[in-house]
């Protein structure tokens, strides 16, 4: 290894990877040399490589203790590096949070590491802490040799936050396509009371949502939940009006709600949300929502929102001196607190699951108020695969490997917790990154990129300490190509993978058996990557692109005959006498998921769209203008759908209880 590779491997920029097709590619020099120019790294000389690789490589073994020292909760050992002749020195270890004062001999310790620079020998050991520490992060300082070292003690459990043993079945939906009479043509917090009562009734035991992270209010046609301004902080169109004009502070707002209902009424039987229209009228009600505030709120309501300022001020600093936008956020908190506080008092285990996107946008305000956690020029992707022979490019800008790093990960911590409040679990969008991340960049002007690897260890750690301390679940959405040792880790961590039916295939190409499913995941018939069941059924999804002229160079015939096969398979996998081949779309969808429904997974989610036999897809991956992604409605009532397949949810309940 060379220098400028073993900068390219302290920098965590890889070397090759394994292509879908099996084949080894191996990463040009220039394109490496990108990826590191995109950290604002220079490594134009050889003295400046040198010394790089000196701060990344050598200097970390000369301190004692790193900025954060992750301790196993169970059986916690600090971990300190000194050079070999020092073995015979004690240390002092103080925790003044709980008063403890430690002296550590180290020669006690046990080595963990070596390393060797000018002759020196460094060794890394694991001093055993006799004592019980609380889950979290907590400030300690160190004395050696008369100098005082600080470092940030995280106390790791083993696993995440475990989701009940029994098996649980739930919804995954798109909140923004509920309708309702009471709402201004996007669901809100209201509808998802709606749909959490309906859902109880069903025996379901959790709510999957889309992200409901921040988008842009002056720029309502950027609708995709996964491109947002921020993920810390939530949509005020979320908010719930008419819930809202039930408080005697905003009772005045009553006719100007019944007003905006009739502006919107003929919007909202449409079958494609008008997010123009919807989002001028909403936000004119959500101003006038916050001076009504000002003006009739009385000194208690006053002051639970100033604590709420306070309390969060670190996530609102983005927000700076914006007090309307600073009162939609605490107002979008409190509704969606209500939302899960209702989910458990009817009964639901686990109630809301969020669902935080990959990254953000590059002009948005995560983006803006944490710009020296990012990269130059280097934006998430995906590699070459079957269904994207060009590899993808997300259009979200990369971290900073190193630099997420900064104040002990805080802005990661701050993330983590913003998702996980208020929610009984959280599905983190493409887990993988916690791992490594496709970026995307040109190299000579033409399109390039490569996998980058982020500090795992530090990442995960975090994930299960937030999962305690939030008393939040875990899902990794992990379909595509996952690193073995993230499958591992996230299976020894209690964090839960994703399944998807469609995808569940073996080498032949045929549907995995059901026995063969992973118990620790939820499984999925469809979510909003693929079109609704009755849409691929019946050829629809097929139907809709060759409209759009999505199809590229595939015949519509050849598309159908490649479908036909699929459909068959399907039905040889359900194998049930009572459906073939010319079934109905709906009346395959109820075996098919009677069939999924007993199969090993502990979670089960089926897809509200699925349910309301929708025939658009909210979303076709790798469009942007070519189709109305994100704004396909459920023109159906909430009650409706529910109650219309009243008999297959309780049949479905029934299949998972025996089948245990």
């Amino acid at each position: 290894m060379n220098a400028f590779e073993q900068l390219c491997y302290l920098y965590g920029i890889g070397a090759e990877f394994t292509k879908y097709t099996g084949e080894t590619v191996r990463f040009s020099k220039e394109t490496r040399e990108s990826a590191l120019k995109a950290c604002n790294v220079d490594f134009s000389s050889d003295q400046k490589i040198s010394s790089l690789n000196y701060q990344l490589d050598v200097k970390p073994w000369q301190s004692i203790v790193q900025e954060v020292s992750i301790l196993n909760e169970i059986d916690p050992c600090l971990a300190v590096r000194i050079a070999d002749v020092d073995i015979s020195f004690f240390i002092q270890l103080q925790i003044k949070e709980f008063d403890i004062a430690l002296e550590l001999s180290l020669s006690d310790g046990e080595i963990s590491g070596e390393y060797i620079d000018d002759s020196v020998r460094y060794i890394e050991l694991q001093l055993k802490l006799n004592l019980t520490l609380p889950i979290g992060y907590h400030n300690a300082s160190i004395q050696f040799k008369g100098n005082y070292f600080s470092t940030e003690l995280w106390v790791s459990p083993d696993k995440a936050r475990s989701f009940n043993d029994a098996k649980q079945t739930g919804l995954n939906v798109q909140l923004y396509t509920l309708s309702s009479e009471q709402n201004y043509g996007i669901g809100d917090f209201g509808d998802l009371k709606t749909l959490i009562k309906s859902s109880a009734s069903s025996d379901f035991d959790f709510i999957l949502l889309n992200p409901l992270h921040l988008l842009f209010e002056n720029e309502p046609q950027r609708a995709s939940p996964y491109s947002p301004s921020h993920r810390g902080l939530i949509n005020p169109l979320y908010i719930s009006i008419f819930e809202c004009t039930k408080q005697a502070a905003f009772s005045k707002i009553n006719s100007e709600h019944i007003s905006a209902l009739e502006i919107l009424k003929q919007e909202k039987q449409q079958q494609f949300i008008n997010y123009q229209l919807v989002s001028e009228t909403k936000y004119k009600l959500l101003k006038s929502l916050y001076r009504h505030f000002k003006h009739y709120a009385d000194a208690e309501l006053q002051r639970k929102f100033r604590l709420y300022c306070q309390v969060n001020s670190n996530l609102l600093s983005c927000l700076k001196d914006d007090e309307r936008a600073k009162f939609w956020q605490w107002v979008a908190n409190m509704q969606l607190a209500s939302c899960q506080q209702l989910c458990l008092q009817s009964g639901m285990i686990i109630g809301l699951i969020n669902d935080l996107a990959v990254g953000c946008a590059k002009d948005g305000l995560e983006y803006k108020s944490n710009e020296g956690m990012f990269t130059q020029d280097a934006e998430i992707g995906a590699p070459p695969d079957p269904w994207a022979e060009a590899g993808q490019n997300w259009g979200l800008p990369s971290l900073d490997p190193k630099k997420i790093s900064k104040d002990n990960f805080a802005y990661f911590k701050h993330l983590i917790k913003a998702n996980m409040q208020k929610f009984g679990a959280l599905r983190i969008d493409h887990v993988m990154n916690i791992r490594r991340l496709w970026w995307c960049f040109k190299v000579n002007e033409s399109p390039s990129g490569c996998y980058v690897y982020y500090p795992f260890e530090h990442l995960l750690a975090v994930l299960k300490i937030e999962s305690h301390l939030n008393n939040c679940s875990l899902i990794g959405e992990d379909l595509g190509v996952v690193p073995p040792e993230v499958t591992l880790a996230l299976e020894q961590s209690d964090i839960y993978g994703n399944t998807l039916f469609y995808f569940e295939k073996s080498c032949s190409g045929d549907f995995k058996h059901g026995n063969d499913y992973r118990n620790s995941c939820m499984l999925m018939l469809s979510n909003h990557d693929v079109p609704p069941f009755k849409a691929w059924w019946n050829y629809d999804d097929i139907e809709l692109k060759n409209r759009l002229k999505l199809n590229e160079n595939n015949d519509v015939n050849t598309l159908k005959s490649e479908r036909n096969i699929e459909k068959h398979r399907v039905i040889e996998w359900v194998n049930k006498s009572n459906i073939s081949f010319n079934s109905s779309a709906e009346k395959v969808y109820i075996e098919l998921v009677k069939t999924l429904a007993q199969t090993p997974p502990k979670l089960f989610s089926l897809n509200y769209d699925d349910l309301a036999f929708q025939t658009f897809p909210v979303n076709i991956p790798g469009t942007n203008t070519e189709y109305s992604n994100w704004r396909r409605r459920v023109l159906s009532p909430i009650d409706a759908v529910l109650s219309q397949q009243k008999d297959l949810l309780s049949e479905i309940n029934d299949l998972r209880k025996y089948n245990d």
